[in-house]
């Protein structure tokens, strides 16, 4: 099943108490930047999708771009939020493009928070500029890590939802390991005799514990 991120907008009331000459000078005041906005109630039935929003998160998911694009794109004061759809990732924000795509275009940045990846802000500095697209992954890089093997790279990329590559490479190694390894102790080569009863179709070791 599928996260999807809905922008959604409501409307609140509340009271502000205002002392002023007169009701007009109270309104401007009350809606003057200096005022804080008061504890409100929900009006109902006003929630709503924001498909403006929408329709600009899902124009950057459909979209891709290079590492070189980004940087260039970045240097022109653009914002990551501007450029790339985060969305949730594992109990975090992150970048995961819509599938897997070999070659230079962007396709994954891990937990934006955890790397301090900062989205809504330029970033100007230039040494600050390379380690954040240090942090934004192309389908060669995911390539690269798993030594050429882009079928492995694309399993890799799908099994990422948090962590680098690098990190997630080995979480993925220790899970093809125990699955293999719980193939070899249930596995006896199509013995069903009552010395192997787990191996018949439809039949687990775990039954039998």
């Amino acid at each position: 099943m599928d996260t999807y991120r809905i922008p959604l907008v409501w409307q609140m009331y509340g009271h502000c108490h205002v002392e002023a000459s007169s009701l007009k000078d109270a309104i401007k005041i009350a809606l003057g930047p200096d005022t804080p906005l008061p504890d409100g109630s929900y009006v109902d039935d006003s929630v709503a999708v924001d498909y403006e929003v929408l329709e600009l998160d899902q124009d950057k998911k459909n979209s891709t771009l290079t590492k070189q694009e980004l940087k260039l794109q970045l240097q022109q004061g653009h914002t990551l939020n501007d450029l790339l759809a985060f969305g949730p990732g594992q109990d975090c924000e992150i970048f995961k493009a819509d599938k897997f795509y070999p070659g230079d275009v962007v396709i994954y940045v891990p937990d934006v928070c955890l790397n301090h990846v900062p989205l809504d802000r330029p970033i100007t500095v230039p040494e600050e500029l390379e380690e954040v697209l240090s942090q934004c992954y192309t389908g060669q890089d995911f390539i690269d890590e798993c030594g050429g093997d882009a079928e492995k790279a694309e399993h890799l990329f799908c099994y990422c939802d948090w962590q680098h590559p690098s990190s997630a490479i080995d979480e993925l190694a220790d899970d093809d390991e125990d699955a293999d390894n719980y193939t070899a102790l249930s596995s006896t080569d199509g013995d069903y005799s009552p010395a192997n009863p787990w191996n018949a179709p439809g039949m687990r070791v775990s039954d039998f514990i």
